[in-house]
């Protein structure tokens, strides 16, 4: 073949090639675009396009497994939308700890954030117009699964939240995770669809609820909680708010969590300094303290600190009630010859202010305190005389016990058997 054939078969061949580049220019666009937008540098397309910037050194997608990666450096969006996502089943792993200054991250289709590194979406410091760190639309599912999340919304204007549905459809899922979220509205709100967290609980503010997709401050409160904290590290066992403490009495107090802590710390508060102290007691590092009381634990307070990594859960206050400790009471029955005398009697120990003997009423089922008089002398002391005859046969009594603080304990029923 001469030179002059090569020749004109090369331009021919470059005509068909630039032909062909000028007709995928044309037609590419007309391909359909459902995509994740990532303001300003990057889009992810379906046909698996992918424009790079200079600032994929931040974040980058992988089209395969439909996952975006965040590497664990600053990203600084001016207050524009970080992400804008239309493809459906997109995740967002977020590899290390990685911070979104004023980046607001809108779903559109079904989305799931995970991964071993903690994602903080934040106002920039200059302007605080962040309205809504995560916005769900469209009927969407954002699933919040085995990640840690720090949300801040913060500004004047609109349902200002952390994490905010459209109202509609909209669902959200957390679990496994750790979840901190503050709004100046709301913490979270808004899902029509419902929010279920799973294998986590609220744990700020302690008495936070789901209702109506969104999370409450209270279970009856209608006001949005502001600030929430959800977490797979929560109380599964705590002491209870008034707990009975008779002097010279041990008391246990117990806490368990779903994840092993690395850290116990019980501590008591100081009435006179105003503050929380830790205590030496036994178990005082370890889920369960064990204390004897005393009569100078009068409305003493009691906590504890469980720490586990950078988490430190606080169990409810449990306040000590100091009672008086009956020692000895009268026996379950007494037996008395009809028209002698029988004595109950009952010693405590502690400061006692009163005793008051009460006998059942059958008609009503309560018990009544007795007054002084005919069948009965003694009914404000510690010893109780009671005439045996056919009205006292079968009587049932007690007598309560109260000290100084105004506590009562009561002893054991006596049933009084008259024989003839």
């Amino acid at each position: 073949m001469g030179k002059h054939c090569v020749r004109s078969l090369y331009k021919k061949l470059l005509c068909i090639s630039a032909a062909i580049i000028m007709m995928s220019v044309i037609l590419l666009p007309s391909l359909p675009v459902k995509a994740v937008y990532l303001d300003p540098q990057v889009q992810f397309f379906d046909t698996g396009w992918l424009q790079r910037s200079r600032n994929t050194d931040l974040y980058y997608f992988n089209y395969d497994n439909r996952t975006l990666y965040l590497k664990g450096k600053p990203i600084h969006c001016g207050n524009r939308e970080f992400l804008h996502n239309m493809l459906p089943d997109l995740r967002i792993y977020v590899e290390s700890d990685t911070t979104i200054y004023g980046g607001e991250i809108h779903i559109y289709a079904n989305t799931k954030i995970t991964g071993p590194g903690k994602l903080t979406i934040v106002p920039n410091s200059s302007r605080a117009t962040l309205l809504r760190p995560i916005y769900v639309v469209n009927g969407s599912t954002l699933t919040i699964e085995n990640a840690k999340l720090d949300l801040t919304a913060q500004a004047s204007r609109g349902t200002c939240a952390a994490i905010l549905g459209e109202g509609y459809r909209e669902s959200l899922v957390i679990r496994n995770s750790v979840v901190s979220a503050k709004g100046r509205t709301a913490a979270i709100a808004n899902f029509g669809g419902g929010i279920s967290i799973q294998n986590d609980s609220i744990v700020f503010p302690k008495f936070g609820s789901v209702r109506n997709g969104s999370i409450y401050a209270t279970s009856s409160s209608n006001d949005y909680a502001k600030e929430v904290r959800i977490s797979n590290f929560f109380f599964t066992q705590q002491p209870d708010y008034t707990v009975n403490g008779p002097v010279g009495d041990y008391v246990t107090l117990k806490v368990a969590a779903s994840l092993t802590p690395s850290k116990y710390q019980w501590q008591r508060y100081n009435r006179e300094k105003s503050k929380w102290e830790n205590v030496s007691y036994t178990g005082a590092q370890s889920s369960t303290i064990k204390f004897k009381v005393s009569e100078d634990m009068y409305s003493w307070r009691f906590r504890c600190l469980v720490t586990r990594g950078d988490e430190t859960l606080t169990s409810n206050e449990a306040e000590i009630k100091v009672l008086a400790k009956i020692t000895s009471q009268p026996a379950s029955t007494v037996y008395v010859n009809s028209g002698s005398t029988a004595r109950l009697s009952v010693t405590a120990q502690g400061s006692i202010s009163r005793y008051s003997w009460q006998y059942y009423n059958e008609s009503t089922g309560r018990w009544l305190s007795l007054t002084e008089g005919g069948n009965f002398r003694g009914v404000n002391t510690n010893q109780l005389t009671v005439k045996g005859n056919s009205d006292t046969q079968g009587m049932k009594f007690r007598c309560s016990v109260m000290n100084r603080f105004g506590y009562t304990t009561y002893t054991d029923g006596t049933t009084l058997n008259v024989r003839n």
